[in-house]
C-alpha cells in the first residue's frame, strides 16, 4: 500500500470545527501552509447545514488569490458518522466519494479525465467512519479521548476503496488544549506519518490540525498541511451557501511562497 493512496483519508478530519451538533447554518475558516516551508497553499470554507432534514457539509477549497478550485459536499445517510460525500478538484479533474444507489452504496474514485472511474460496494463496518463523518465520531468519544483512552475505527480511504484500520489517542494535554494523534493501527503505520488535531478543550473546537491533505499537487501525491482555523464558526446565510455551492472551479491554482515567488501548484 502506497502512502500517497491512503493519505486524503488524513485530511478529511480537518473537515470539522467542534465535536457539538449544529442546528444554525454555519461557516467558519481555514488556511493551510506547507507543513516544512510554511508556503500558503490554499484556503478552506467549511459550511455546515441541514437540507431536505439531512446534515449537510459543504467545504469550498480556494487558491491563494481565493479563486476556487475544489468543492467536497458532505450529506447524512442514515448515520452521521458514515455520510455520502462527494469531492471534485478542478484543477487535476479527480473524483471520488460515496454515493447512495437504490437500495445501495458504492464508493469510486476517478484520478483523471483520461481515467476510467473505479467503483466498489459499499459495506460500512460496524463503529465505521466515513469523511467527515469522524466529527460524530469525536462527538461520541470525546471524553474517552480526553481520559487519554486509544481508540480503533475503522476509516474508508476512497482511493483504495477499502476500510483501514486506524487509532486515535491523546498525545498532549494542556489547561487549554487536548491534542490528539490519529494513526495507522497496522504494521504498516510506517507508511504514513501520523496527524495531530489540536482542540481547544472549553470548546471543543478544533484549532490546529498537521498532516496529509485531500488536496493533491499537480503530481497527484497529497500536501502534506499545517491548517490554522483561528476563529470560532460564524452564522451563515443561504445565499453563501447557495454562492458556495455554484462557484465555478478553477482548472489552475498558484501557490505563492513568502518570498512572493509563484509555484505552480495545478495544471
Amino acid at each position: 500500500m502506497k502512502a500517497k493512496s491512503i493519505a486524503g483519508t488524513f485530511a478529511i478530519l480537518s473537515a470539522f470545527a467542534s465535536v457539538h451538533a449544529s442546528v444554525a447554518a454555519e461557516v467558519y475558516a481555514g488556511d493551510a501552509y506547507d507543513l516544512k516551508t510554511g508556503v500558503l497553499l490554499f484556503h478552506e470554507a467549511h459550511y455546515r447545514y441541514t437540507a431536505g432534514g439531512n446534515a449537510q457539509q459543504l467545504v469550498l477549497y480556494r487558491c491563494p488569490d481565493e479563486r476556487p478550485f475544489a468543492r467536497k459536499l458532505s450529506r447524512e445517510d442514515g448515520d452521521a458518522q458514515a455520510p455520502d460525500f462527494d469531492l471534485i478538484d478542478a484543477r487535476l479533474n479527480y473524483h471520488e466519494g460515496v454515493r447512495r444507489l437504490a437500495d445501495r452504496r458504492e464508493v469510486y474514485v476517478k484520478r483523471t479525465a483520461d481515467l476510467p472511474e473505479q467503483a466498489e460496494p459499499l459495506v460500512v463496518p460496524p463503529d465505521g467512519v466515513i469523511d467527515v463523518g469522524f466529527d460524530e465520531f469525536a462527538r461520541r468519544h470525546w471524553d474517552e479521548l480526553a481520559a487519554g483512552k486509544s481508540l480503533s475505527l475503522p476509516f474508508l480511504v476512497p482511493s483504495r476503496r477499502v476500510f483501514y484500520s486506524f487509532k486515535a489517542k491523546q498525545d498532549t494535554i494542556t489547561a487549554a488544549t487536548l491534542k490528539v494523534r490519529l494513526s495507522l493501527g497496522a504494521w504498516y503505520a510506517f507508511l504514513v506519518p501520523h496527524i495531530d488535531v489540536i482542540y481547544d478543550r472549553a470548546s471543543h473546537r478544533l484549532l490546529r490540525y498537521e498532516g496529509l491533505s485531500n488536496i493533491r499537487n499537480a503530481d497527484g501525491k497529497s500536501y502534506n498541511v499545517r491548517i490554522e482555523f483561528p476563529n470560532a464558526p460564524e452564522t451563515a446565510t443561504q445565499k453563501q451557501i447557495d454562492a458556495a455551492l455554484s462557484a465555478p472551479l478553477t482548472a489552475s491554482c498558484a501557490v505563492v511562497r513568502a518570498d512572493t515567488a509563484a509555484v505552480a501548484a495545478g495544471r
